[in-house]
Order: structure tokens, then C-alpha cells, then sequence
């Protein structure tokens, strides 16, 4: 008997996130939701493959489904499109994510990291000696940025924990990237780390960027998962602050962006936003500020671009 995953709430939810990431990838994350959406083992799925005249090893199909490897070369080509078709994928859905892409230089980095901090690329190019293309080893599974606000409106403290997992072997390390509101005299740094130590560290003095590179307690091989934590104050004075962002390069599968208020100094409203890097004009929608002074936004499949929460004071 075949079980149509639509007939369940749970089907439901993995046709959706499915169709999410079909538009924005990783491959093997497309791949399992795929497999899983359609209730197959790999055995079955091999079968159905050799059915449309293709031939993968079920273990290939695991490093597939895992990250551990990507399709490469014209016979896995032909066993991509046919997982398509076994699937009941739409032609290509798969394949059009191992498109092989540009190399991207130096500059390409640089561009790309300052438009989702809102600086320019020269602050990003201080960063001598700093893996600025590193994240892109880690395939974000949830983002949690937790911001504290003090009486004073100033930004306290920001802890963010992040759930990665790994799209090769022996990734290691994580760089954070962290700058406030104005540049002036703040002193940002790294106060505490939770599996995970500081590295290599650099500031640019103009914007205050700081950037930290967070090394892993060990390798982690593709496929396999790590939890970290981390927390960023000021040994300056903290900056008054009307806003929090958060700016993603790559696809996160849950990011949560949390701001708590102290009691004696609410805001009077709260907004949510988001700019695409395609579109620099933000989309805007109120938010509810709870009796516990604190309002978030939990956005699922979270596109890469600058979610973010601003708020007024009078």
C-alpha cells in the first residue's frame, strides 16, 4: 500500500518545508525532506532509480541524503534525475542545487557580508587573516539571538546559540561577526562561549565590527550536528539603541530573533522586519509586546537577508 504524506499533518508540514527548501537548498537537506515526504527506505528508493534506468549504491544515496557528498560527474547527473522522477519531484528541482556555481573571490566575500551587516565591504576587509568565507561549511538547522535591553535603553547583552551541522568533514570553527548601533567608543567583546573557545580576533576601529573566530571542542564530520553558544557585551559604554538584526548569507532552518525590555523602560510599540539582499526596501509588520517585556520573531526557512525587530520609545 502507498501512504500519501499529504494525508497527515505531518506530510503537510514536510510537503511545505520541502517546498522551501527546493527554492533555496542545501541539496541533502532536499533530498531527505524528499525521502522522508514519500515514506521510502534507501533500498526502495534504489529500486525506483534502476526502474528509470539509473544505477547509485545505497551508500552513495546516504552520503547524498547526509551532506557527506554531492552528485558529481554525468552518471550521478542521471541518477539525480531520475531521484527526481521516483520522487515525484519536479524536473530539476534537484539538480539545479549541485548547479555548480562561481568562485568567489576575496571581494565577493567581503560585498556579500557587508550588505547583510550594513556596512562596507572595507570594514569587512580589515578583517586580516579572519576565514571570511568559513561559515558557509555549516548548514544552519536553528539561529536563537537573544537580545537584552537595559533601563537606560542601552543594548546590554546578546547571546546567540546556534544548532549547525557540518556540509564537509572536519569543520571546526564558527566566526562571529558583531558590530553595534554607532561606532563610538562602545568596545564590543566576546563575555562568555559555551562549546566553543575564542581564536583569531580583529576589530575594525571605525564601525566597531568585531570579529571572533569560535573554535569547535573538535572536528565535526558531514552530516553530524554541534551546539554552540556565545555572548557579546561592552567593556564601553553599551549604545541606546532602537533596533536588533540579524543578517543571514546562507538559509537557516529556524532562526529566532528575541529582544527583552526592562520593566521600568518598555517600548510603546514593536516592529518586525526583513531585507532581502535583492531588496534593500524592509517589509514591516507590528509585533504583540508580552506582560514578560519581551517579543520576538521565529521565522522558519529563513531566507538569507536582515531579519530584524525596531521598536520606539515615545
Amino acid at each position: 500500500m502507498t501512504m500519501a504524506a499529504s494525508t497527515t499533518d505531518d506530510g503537510a508540514d514536510l510537503s511545505a518545508e520541502l517546498a522551501a527548501v527546493l527554492r533555496t537548498g542545501p541539496f541533502d537537506r532536499a533530498l531527505d525532506l524528499a525521502i522522508r515526504r514519500r515514506g521510502l527506505s534507501l533500498e526502495a528508493v534504489q529500486r525506483r532509480i534502476a526502474l528509470r534506468g539509473a544505477t547509485v549504491s545505497q551508500a552513495t544515496l546516504s552520503y547524498w541524503r547526509r551532506g557527506g557528498r554531492r552528485p558529481d560527474g554525468d552518471r550521478s547527473l542521471r541518477a539525480v534525475r531520475a531521484l527526481e522522477d521516483a520522487l515525484g519531484l519536479p524536473r530539476a528541482a534537484l539538480e539545479r542545487l549541485i548547479a555548480p556555481t562561481r568562485p568567489r573571490s576575496t571581494e565577493d566575500t567581503a560585498a556579500g557580508l557587508a550588505t547583510v551587516l550594513d556596512l562596507t565591504p572595507a570594514a569587512i576587509e580589515s578583517c586580516d587573516g579572519i576565514d571570511l568565507a568559513g561559515n558557509a561549511r555549516l548548514a544552519l538547522m536553528s539561529v536563537h539571538e537573544h537580545v537584552h535591553i537595559g533601563p537606560d535603553r542601552t543594548e546590554r547583552l546578546v547571546r546567540t546559540e546556534i544548532v549547525a551541522t557540518a556540509r564537509s568533514n572536519g569543520v571546526d570553527r564558527w566566526v562571529c561577526f558583531f558590530h553595534p548601533q554607532d561606532g563610538a567608543g562602545h568596545e564590543p567583546t566576546l563575555l562568555a562561549t559555551e562549546s566553543c573557545r575564542p581564536g583569531r580576533l580583529r576589530r575594525d576601529p571605525d564601525s566597531e565590527l568585531l570579529a571572533v573566530e569560535l573554535a569547535f571542542d573538535y572536528p565535526i564530520r558531514a552530516g553530524d550536528t554541534y551546539v554552540f553558544a556565545y555572548e557579546i557585551g561592552y567593556t564601553g559604554p553599551p549604545p541606546r539603541t532602537d533596533y536588533f538584526q540579524y543578517g543571514l548569507r546562507t538559509p537557516a532552518r529556524q532562526l529566532l530573533v528575541q529582544v527583552t525590555f526592562d520593566r521600568t523602560q518598555p517600548p510603546v510599540r514593536c516592529y518586525r522586519y526583513y531585507k532581502s539582499p535583492t531588496t534593500p526596501t524592509p517589509t514591516e509588520a507590528e509585533l504583540p509586546l508580552g506582560l514578560s517585556m519581551t517579543t520576538h520573531i521565529a521565522t522558519p526557512d529563513a531566507h538569507p537577508g536582515v531579519h530584524g525587530i525596531r521598536w520606539e520609545w515615545e
